[in-house]
């Protein structure tokens, strides 16, 4: 028996010799045999094959059959039948092919099974063979023909609907897709001119603003005196009423205070009894000096007519000595001389009549004598009375004050100056302070204002006194204000030196403040967006704007 086998795989084989006697010629049998499996190219092209729920890689593959590893759990007993869907990757694109196999070998040590295709579709073999003959050869082909290659031939469907009786289905139907196109549209281009429209009138007259933000006026609550603080009723965010008990102090000077005044008082007591008994002292030297006046006064009255005689005297003597004078019997100068002696006592005369009324003068002043020594005054009666009265009203003063003190609570309590609400303390209670350091700041509640911040440009669009529409973000809510007062120097002034400084064009410098009209404002710090009502220098703009208010 021999064995023939060709390039086509085919093999003949021989039974045995026949001998043709009549030709004496040799035949021979002829079986045609299905081609070995093995005899077919293996490959290592990527390929996934699916057996059951799991997909792994395939090691070799070719038109014969495959290789995968990777199997978890129990593996395919030697000789079972399986389906399998092998995946060909191809120009960005999976080709999917399904085969019947059957495991004709497992190796658990390199966890690997062989399969065996035992059934192979046309399509599914073609596809195979054009994979391992041309593509991985390296020959050259096109995606059309490879495309060809996979698509299957399926029967053709016309795609002309049947005809069909015209009480089924109308010969002429209303274009309803065209009309619900047309109606999108028309409505879109309505809402989108709309919308123009409404942000050109507002940008051609109306300000947005949104730097603006709710403030009110803030004052900083000090210690009224030296003490330790007790207690904080009104916390941080909470608010009461005018008159409301804010903080409560020990006045820890209290005893000092106490002490300082009782010492001022027993001091102004003590003045006050050596100046009585200097007062007293001084009271009996005026007695003294009023005797000694009204004995001064005797005195000159006495050589008051004294002096008189010694005047008539110089006068008659003056006489006779004119009279020998005419008769030539004394010289010129005897009669001078008797003149000078008539105006010496006169003088003298004079004087001591001058004398005698200031005496008399400070007799009749009372208390307020004063003996005058020749060169001043002695005695200060008045003078011992007035400081006798003011220590007298200075002891009353101390005796009050002491009295106060003493009956004064030690508590010191400071209220507040108006409706408000506590924004932040400075000290905790058991604090010690001084008069004068800082407790907390207090903001006033019920007269919040807005303050928004503008550019210069955008200062000059606005008019004090036009109404704005305020929106507040946080409260998703509209409110009406009015333009009270527009400070377009506000950032110009330095915090630190408060003179006037350079700022650039687009800086926010200018403050404008607004108060509400229809509805109250929230708290302090709120966020604001102002839309203010823009008046234009422009003559054609504000021309249009007014012919837009007057409809």
């Amino acid at each position: 028996m021999a064995n023939i086998k060709g390039a086509n795989a085919w093999h003949l084989l021989c039974v045995g010799p026949l001998v043709d006697t009549q030709r004496g010629l040799v035949s021979l049998d002829i079986i045609h045999e299905r081609p070995s499996q093995r005899l077919h190219y293996r490959v290592r092209a990527p390929m996934r094959v699916t057996l059951g729920e799991q997909t792994v890689d395939a090691v070799d593959w070719g038109l014969g059959g495959c290789r995968v590893s990777g199997l978890s759990g129990a593996h395919p007993t030697v000789g079972s039948s399986h389906t399998l869907f092998c995946t060909l990757p191809f120009q960005g694109f999976n080709i999917t092919l399904k085969a019947e196999a059957e495991v004709v070998r497992q190796n658990e040590d390199t966890n690997e099974l062989a399969f065996r295709f035992t059934e192979l579709g046309e399509r599914e073999t073609s596809l195979m063979q054009h994979f391992v003959e041309d593509l991985v050869r390296g020959k050259m082909t096109d995606v059309a023909d490879t495309i060809v290659r996979i698509d299957t031939p399926v029967t053709p469907v016309p795609v002309k609907p049947d005809p069909n009786p015209v009480t089924d289905i109308p010969v002429r139907r209303w274009p309803i897709k065209q009309i619900l196109m047309t109606c999108f549209y028309f409505a879109l281009g309505a809402l989108v001119f709309s919308y123009v429209g409404v942000y050109a009138f507002a940008t051609l007259f109306r300000l947005e603003v949104q730097s603006a933000v709710i403030s009110a006026q803030r004052v900083e609550i000090s210690a009224p005196v030296t003490g330790t603080l007790v207690d904080l009723p009104k916390r941080a965010g909470m608010t009461l009423s005018a008159g409301g008990i804010l903080a409560v102090m020990t006045d820890t000077g209290h005893d000092t205070s106490l002490m300082r005044a009782r010492s001022d008082l027993a001091e102004t007591t003590a003045q006050l009894a050596e100046t009585s008994v200097l007062f007293h002292e001084e009271q009996k030297r005026a007695k003294g000096y009023e005797l000694v006046a009204r004995n001064n006064v005797r005195q000159a009255e006495s050589q008051l007519e004294g002096l008189e005689l010694a005047r008539d005297n110089a006068l008659l003597k003056l006489e006779r000595v004119k009279g020998l004078a005419e008769k030539g019997l004394v010289r010129a100068d005897d009669v001078e001389a008797a003149e000078l002696d008539v105006k010496s006592v006169v003088s003298d005369l004079e004087r001591k009549k001058i004398h005698i009324k200031e005496l008399k003068e400070l007799i009749q002043g009372g208390d307020s004598i004063r003996l005058f020594t020749g060169n001043a005054f002695a005695g200060r009666l008045a003078e011992m009375d007035a400081r006798v009265a003011r220590l007298t009203a200075l002891k009353s003063h101390y005796e009050i004050q002491v009295e106060e003190l003493a009956n004064r609570d030690t508590r010191q309590l400071v209220f507040a100056p108006f409706d408000g609400r506590v924004v932040e303390t400075e000290a905790a209670p058991g604090n010690s302070l001084k008069q004068g350091d800082a407790l907390m700041v207090f903001e006033e509640t019920g007269a919040e204002k807005v303050t928004a911040f503008l550019t210069q440009e955008e200062a000059a669009q606005v008019r004090i006194g036009s109404l704005a529409q305020l929106y507040l973000p946080a409260e998703a809510r509209w409110i009406e204000a009015k333009v009270t007062v527009i400070d377009r120097t506000a950032g110009f002034v330095d915090e630190v030196t408060e003179t006037h400084r350079f700022r650039a064009p687009d800086a926010r410098s200018a403050k404008v403040t607004l108060v509400a009209t229809s509805d109250r404002l929230p708290a302090s710090g709120a966020p604001v967006t102002v839309y203010f009502k823009r008046f234009r220098s422009n003559l054609v703009l504000r021309t249009a704007q007014q012919m837009l208010e007057a409809f």
